[in-house]
């Protein structure tokens, strides 16, 4: 985990709380961009931006995302990424099993559990080149 992030979540974890209770997320891009909004340091030029998040879906009822997310700036040069797993039904799909296909606002439960979730988006999020 990048540990800038990690602190920069734990200081926005209320206000990620706060969105999730007002309305289901509609996929997996809007939780990671959820995500990334509240982990960005405006200060910073090298930060990751939240309007710049590609999706790549290579799957079909099933399969991975992968999320390449850019820095903010021209041109920029630092790269993240992270990958999630989805599903077909609610049965293994954890985004679709905890909205339970509700058009009810979240209850604390589903609010609670998808900031599980954006926490799991966070702890996945690596930055391109560090793997060695």
């Amino acid at each position: 985990m990048i540990k800038e992030f990690v602190e920069r979540f734990d200081r926005n974890r209320g206000k990620l709380l706060g969105g999730f209770k007002t309305a289901h997320p509609e996929n997996y891009l809007e939780i990671v961009k959820r995500v990334v909004e509240v982990i960005v340091d405006d200060d910073e030029y090298c930060s990751p931006d939240p309007d710049r998040i590609h999706q790549i879906d290579d799957g079909d009822y099933q399969g991975t995302l992968v999320f390449v997310i850019a820095a903010k700036g021209y041109q920029p040069s630092d790269y993240w990424y992270v990958k999630v797993g989805y599903g077909s039904c609610s049965g293994c799909d954890t985004l679709q099993d905890i909205s339970s296909y509700s058009f009810e606002p979240p209850t604390d439960e589903q609010a609670n559990e998808y900031l599980t979730l954006a926490l799991h988006v966070l702890q996945g999020i690596k930055k391109m080149g560090d793997e060695e």
